[in-house]
């Protein structure tokens, strides 16, 4: 281990033995007490030894003098002192004392606003108190935890009619208490453990009443289920990513309190018609904001939701961990963990976890973790990780989609689809799919179909298929795998039904050429040189004359090894002193042949050509071996030399099949 490691593992072990050495608090130490009709000041002092702590109080709050009796056994001190005073006195813990002092009680024509419930969430069967079990009304969202020592304290308001406090804990079943009683009260709940493996089988909410201040009887009636069990079919290895990315966006938006409530209430879904926050955890759904879902939501800076059923609006960020059905409207953020159907806004990003039916637009980027159906526009990029169908991206940068696509791409730069593709990609740089493609590429520099096309690719330099079956690539650079339609470019490529000729041949002004024919039978690319191989003499430069040209053309199958080309070449004749290259002619060559095959790689052909001779420079028509003139040369005072006449050429040929 490196030395730092040693300092934090030290560092971490010290901050435990800090913890274990933190005091229990005095309310919450356990002590038992049995004395009956005893001066309350004795009473007390009982108290105070059996806790080891001190007391503090005015002899104007508590009367010492008082007879009372105390019977507990084995319980906080703060169940103690509320028999003791039974409401009229209030405490509070300052070190290792503990602060008594006079309850303020209400006027009897004077009905408070509020009142406070307090006590303990015990587990019934082993008597343990339970930590981090949540307290809540449903109309107000008012909202409490139950502290380490089980001790849970929550505001609640006088003027509801029926007033239900929930109570839920993992693994316990849930309670729903009735409190009768509209005063400051303590009210210990007792949670029923749920079996082994209730997980898999609904569990019940229990009714219980607050019998603090009446005596009803208490019943327990099964209501609703809090954990269903239900048939998932996802695959395990996608359900366990997905899992695991919506626990990564809960914890990132959650304070610690919510992720307690979130998981305690994992069976209750709360509805509310408007909501105002400020901060995910400072609006009108408190702390159960992560359980609520809302018809109208308006996040001053940024807010939190189970969901949105209307309209969102939010001064930076709006968070909704399930659906979202109606508009989200945000300065900078739309997130969403769930589905989306409707319209999102944002100023910079639209991320969403789940699938999207609608608009999607944004100033930088737009994210589907599942399937689109609709409309992405964003200022930058597009990412849809799922399918897209019958939908549109457009993007300033790049637009991807790693599933199937039906629609349209408009990127600036990149399209990318990631499997079968049907529609139009427009690029300013490229479009590239993994899968086959049906419909129409184009873009400024290279098209990419990784299987079968069945359209059309247009750009300015490269297109790529494995297989065209329908429609053609046009651009500079053409190359498919097999291609039923001819590409039309500056060079193509067909491996397995394309055309390819390698020549060795002799004509009437070059002794010897070599040409190259690629693409398509009914449409290839030409490319040739050639040289009389003869050596100037008297005031010239002593080397032989050359000549390169490039060409198109087509060939018809005549069946039974026998086939006729048609080809068009444009020659140009470098001058006799190289020096001077711009000096040079042009040739014009339209050869007719006939081609016969010896082997499936071997050919013969032989042929007319028809050829036109130019210069700008006074140079003489170059010198053939034999020919049939048809326009005799000509020179004009303009400087330009013409000619024209019938020749020949025959060779040989290394042929693909």
């Amino acid at each position: 281990m490196y030395p730092h490691r040693y300092f934090l593992l030290f560092i971490s072990w010290l901050s435990f033995l800090s913890a274990l050495a933190q005091p229990v608090p005095p309310l919450e130490r356990i002590i038992s007490v049995d004395i009956r009709s005893e001066r309350l000041g004795n009473i007390l002092n009982a108290i105070s030894r059996e806790g080891r702590f001190n007391f503090s109080y005015s002899p104007t709050v508590v009367n010492e003098n008082s007879t009372v009796t105390l019977r507990v056994s084995n319980a906080p001190v703060r169940e103690a002192l509320n028999q003791l005073f039974r409401g009229t006195v209030t405490y509070k813990s300052r070190g290792n004392h503990v602060i008594l002092l006079r309850a303020e009680l209400p006027d009897e024509a004077d009905i408070p606003k509020n009142f406070y419930l307090d006590g303990y969430i015990i587990d019934s069967e082993t008597g343990q108190k339970l930590t981090q079990a949540s307290i809540y009304e449903k109309t107000t969202l008012a909202s409490a935890i139950s502290n380490p020592y089980g001790y849970y304290r929550i505001k609640l308001p006088t003027a509801l009619p029926a007033l239900r406090l929930e109570v839920r804990k993992q693994n316990y079943f849930g309670e729903t208490v009735t409190i009768s009683s509209r005063q400051s009260h303590s009210l210990n709940i007792r949670l029923a453990p749920a079996p082994v493996g209730s997980e898999l089988r609904p569990l019940p909410i229990r009714k219980s009443t607050d019998t603090s201040r009446i005596q009803p009887a208490i019943t327990v009636q099964p209501v609703q289920p809090v954990l269903v069990a239900s048939a998932d079919t996802t695959k395990p290895s996608t359900r366990i990513n997905w899992e695991r990315q919506k626990e990564e966006f809960k914890e990132w938006v959650l304070t610690t309190k919510q992720e307690i409530h979130d998981a305690n209430l994992a069976g209750d879904t709360l509805h509310r018609d408007v909501q105002v926050s400020l901060l995910p955890f400072i609006g009108t759904n408190g702390k159960l904001s992560a359980r609520v879902i809302n018809r109208l939501s308006f996040n001053i800076l940024a807010g939190y939701s189970l969901g949105v059923t209307g309209l969102e609006l939010g001064g930076v960020l709006n968070g909704v961990r399930g659906n979202v059905s109606g508009i989200q409207i945000s300065g900078f953020g739309n997130v969403v963990g769930d589905e989306v159907t409707g319209l999102q806004l944002a100023g910079a990003a639209n991320v969403v976890l789940g699938d999207v039916k609608g608009i999607q637009l944004a100033g930088n980027t737009n994210f589907v973790r599942g399937n689109m159906d609709g409309l992405q526009l964003a200022g930058l990029t597009n990412i849809t990780l799922g399918s897209m169908d019958r939908s549109l991206q457009a993007a300033g940068l790049l637009n991807m989609t790693l599933g199937d696509m039906t629609g349209l791409q408009a990127a600036g730069y990149l399209n990318i689809a990631g499997q079968q593709f049907r529609g139009v990609q427009v690029a300013g740089v490229g479009n590239v799919v993994s899968r086959d493609a049906t419909g129409l590429q184009v873009s400024g520099a290279l098209n990419v179909a990784a299987r079968q096309l069945d359209g059309w690719q247009i750009s300015g330099f490269i297109n790529s298929a494995k297989r065209i079956t329908r429609g053609h690539q046009i651009g500079l650079f053409n190359f498919a795998g097999y291609s039923e339609k001819m590409p039309i470019g500056l060079f193509s490529w067909v491996q397995q039904n394309g055309y390819r000729r390698l020549e060795f041949t002799t004509d009437e002004v070059n002794l010897a050429n070599i040409t190259f024919k690629t693409g398509h039978r009914a449409f290839y690319n030409i490319f040739t040189m050639g040289s009389p191989l003869n050596r100037v003499g008297v005031n010239r430069i002593d080397r032989p004359a050359w000549s390169f040209g490039y060409g198109l053309g087509t060939a018809v199958n005549l069946r039974r090894g026998w086939m006729m080309n048609v080809d068009a070449v444009g020659n140009y004749l470098l001058p006799d002193n190289w020096s001077y290259f711009d000096e040079g002619s042009s040739l014009l060559r339209i050869n007719m042949g006939i081609e016969k095959k010896l082997t499936p790689h071997l050919a013969l052909a032989i042929g007319p050509s028809v050829n036109w001779f130019m210069s700008g420079n006074e140079a003489r028509t170059p010198a053939t071996r034999a020919n049939i003139p048809l326009v005799s040369y000509r020179y004009n005072t303009d400087g330009f030399a013409s000619s024209a006449w019938v020749g020949f050429h025959a060779g040989i040929r290394f042929c693909s099949r």
